[in-house]
């Protein structure tokens, strides 16, 4: 075990850290730390806690512009980079070679350099860190303190912390983009090799499969799915505990549980994206099948169930995202609208205008239900022309309560599923919301390829973005819809191609 070290060599790594001249490009965010730590090291740590919450934008917590590097957060990369290398598995992991070998501080170094900075190493950065250990030296420490203490240095430094791989347009490049779009990690040796060789936009469809069929793709799932549906936020609903006693750690453990499942499926599966809005199958175990009402489905684990016969299909009849947009004693149309325009159809309604009151949360009119109160509410012709928009997609879904389970009654009121869209289309209920949804099938190609695309960029998107995306949409159509063909549209589209900061024609 390695001393802690003194503040005499922390403030020389700070020293240090401020000479190396500013490098623009967007900070690795909390999940993409610890992912590029565990990849670094071969050791898993709970990193993210370390760090504080990230700042979102359009949607994601990955946008560039957003990602600050404070004082204050810099000092807590440091205490992380002093847990990290102060753990015995990674220092295992890290000094692999004798200690006393001539060039070994040299050969490690560079290796890990290369590896953290996604890039080769320049000599001179190569010498900075070797300055490290020969000062740990001159003090009187050993040579694998001095190792460990550049090691910290890499972990805090611009090369490590900021998403800059050199010129935006270099294959280099390319290989960081795509391993933190997939897999919110740093490249592996296969994918970094293929690019140092100017040979990986050769292979790049193989790449891609390659690294979607790998298990760190969950990191799609996780940081991507999880936010664009917001089903991440299904750790912090706290559903009534009078009105709904049922719900509990292990029912709310479980609706997460099976949107990840399925997102992964249709992912690994490379299924048609309009299974996301209409399956036959998905991911339960007992507690959640009890909670919808299905049979034949015992013990904890989660398994594959058809849902033929059932009230359920697609994301939009899982609890998860019924639970995170209905208020904590009851359902909200206007949240699960809200939702479908802007996550399913890319259409978000603007904000409400000032002054207009909110539909109460709580109500406990019983014999009004909640239809007939934003009905009333609609009234108000400020209120009218959005509501026309959102209220019918959740009046189709309001058989589902605020926690997801099916109801045939609001209270003592019978359900009606009913609805009209401003075109004059009528339907009623979720079957026929979902042979809406599908029957404009380029509104769900845009909205989820804009969705992705946002995230792969680490941006918002503009005009100049519009023919990558009526390409995507193109591939897709041509393509049986398959999540590889989206995958690999926004991988090839000239936004991607050109770098997160770039502009297509620019």
């Amino acid at each position: 075990m390695c001393r802690l070290l003194r503040p005499g060599a922390w403030a020389a790594a700070i020293f240090a850290l401020l000479t190396i001249p500013a490098l623009a490009g967007g900070r690795l965010n909390r999940a993409e730390y610890s992912n590029t730590v565990r990849d670094l090291t071969g050791v898993t740590l709970p990193l993210t806690q370390s760090l504080p919450p990230d700042d979102s934008g359009y949607g994601f917590d990955n946008i560039s512009d957003v990602l600050s590097l404070s004082p204050a957060l810099l000092e807590r990369y440091f205490a992380t980079a002093q847990r990290i290398t102060s753990n015995p598995d990674v220092q295992k992991n890290i000094l692999a070679c004798g200690q006393q070998e001539s060039g070994c501080a040299r050969r490690l170094l560079g290796a890990l350099a290369r590896k953290a900075y996604r890039r080769p190493v320049k000599e001179a950065e190569l010498k900075r860190l070797l300055a490290f250990v020969k000062q740990a030296r001159r003090e009187g420490d050993t040579l694998e303190n001095g190792i460990l203490l550049a090691v910290r240095a890499i972990l805090v430094s611009p090369q490590f912390l900021l998403r800059n791989e050199g010129d935006p347009g270099s294959e280099i490049a390319l290989a960081s983009r795509l391993s933190y779009f997939l897999w919110s990690s740093m490249p592996d040796e296969e994918l970094l090799g293929l690019a140092e060789k100017g040979s990986l936009r050769a292979t790049l469809a193989q790449q891609v499969r390659r690294m979607l069929a790998d298990p760190k793709s969950a990191a799609l799932t996780t940081n991507f799915a999880a936010q664009w549906l917001e089903f991440r936020n299904v750790n912090r609903v706290q559903p009534d505990r009078k009105t709904f006693p049922d719900f509990d750690r292990e029912l709310r453990v479980s609706m997460a549980r099976e949107t990840s499942l399925f997102f992964d499926a249709v992912v690994r599966e490379d299924r048609s994206i309009f299974d996301f809005i209409d399956a036959d199958f998905t991911f339960l175990n007992e507690r959640l099948a009890r909670h919808y009402g299905i049979e034949g489905v015992t013990g904890p684990e989660f398994r594959r169930v058809q849902l033929e016969g059932t009230q359920r299909g697609g994301l939009l009849t899982q609890a998860s995202i019924l639970t995170v947009t209905s208020y904590p004693t009851r359902t909200s149309p206007v949240l699960r609208g809200k939702f479908l325009l802007a996550n399913i159809l890319n259409a978000p309604p603007p904000a409400p205008p000032p002054g207009i009151p909110p539909l109460a949360e709580t109500s406990a009119d019983t014999h009004t239900s909640v239809r007939q109160q934003m009905e009333a509410h609609r009234a108000n012709p400020v209120c009218a022309t959005c509501h026309a928009r959102m209220d019918p997609l959740g009046f189709a879904l309001e058989n589902y309560n605020a926690t997801g389970r099916w109801r045939a009654n609001d209270g003592e009121t019978p359900i009606d599923a009913s609805a009209v869209l401003p075109d004059g289309r009528r339907f009623s209920g979720p079957a026929e919301l979902r042979t809406i949804l599908k029957s404009q099938p380029d509104a769900f190609r845009n909205a989820l390829g804009s969705k992705l695309l946002i995230y792969a960029l680490g941006r918002g998107l503009d005009a100049a973005d519009q023919p990558a995306l009526q390409s995507i949409r193109e591939r897709l159509a041509s393509n049986g819809d398959r999540f590889s063909a989206l995958v690999l549209g926004v991988i090839e589209s000239a936004p991607f191609q050109a770098g997160p900061s770039e502009r297509a024609g620019e």
